[in-house]
């Protein structure tokens, strides 16, 4: 009560107190609401590269939350290194003046995904040029905020290649098979040659042993005449 009294007659009769009293309710006041204002815009992208093969469309993630309607917003896709304009929607409208001419007619924004607070970006027909770190930027009443999104692009086999690599490569496999077709054709011939030369070796083992018996018999037969 006494400490009450003494607060009260220290504000009145010291008006620089007063003052200085009512400056800080107005800092401590300002610290409270403050969080509350810059958490209502918070934009989120995925934890991980998003990988592509030149040629397919591809989806870059993105999401406001809590999930808020950013159709009265401006949200903006942009590349990292040079922070040029790769997709950008304003007044509820696609806008393509300030858009990079590698991304032009190969970008789409959902209309319908921002109601619910979806931010995708669609790229048709992935280039290697491609590859790298997006950033979706979103900005409205409720502030700014903004996401990475890291697009790894990989390339189909001989994509891009240089003719003498790909003219090698044919050449190697042609070698390859020619080797292959050669070691086939040697393993048959030697088993052939070799089923030849067997059957050659039992003829004669078979006419040596015609031979020797017909020369017993010859000898018998003289032998019993001499009788």
């Amino acid at each position: 009560m006494h400490c009450c009294l003494c607060f009260s007659l220290l504000t009145v009769q010291c008006p620089s107190f007063r003052s200085h009293l009512q400056k800080l309710s107005v800092c401590l006041l300002f610290l409270c609401v403050l969080p509350h204002f810059t958490a209502q815009l918070k934009v989120v992208g995925p934890d991980h590269p998003v990988t592509a093969t030149v040629g397919q469309s591809i989806v870059l993630p993105c999401h406001l939350s809590p999930s808020l309607n950013a159709q009265s917003m401006a949200v903006r896709w942009i590349r990292r290194h040079n922070t040029e304009t790769v997709h950008q929607y304003e007044d509820g409208e696609d806008l393509y003046v300030e858009q990079m001419r590698e991304y032009q007619g190969r970008t789409e924004l959902s209309h319908d995904g921002l109601s619910r607070g979806t931010l995708d970006l669609q790229i048709v027909s992935v280039r290697p040029s491609d590859d790298g770190t997006y950033v979706c930027t979103v900005e409205g009443a409720a502030g700014y905020a903004e996401a990475t999104v890291e697009l790894e692009v990989a390339a189909p086999f001989f994509h891009d290649a240089h003719a003498w690599k790909v003219a090698l490569a044919v050449m190697m496999v042609a070698v390859l098979m020619l080797i292959t077709d050669l070691i086939l054709f040697s393993v048959h011939w030697f088993k052939t040659r070799g089923k030849i030369l067997t059957g050659q070796g039992r003829n004669h083992l078979v006419a040596k042993g015609c031979f020797q018996r017909g020369e017993a018999a010859m000898e018998v037969e003289a032998l019993t005449h001499l009788c």
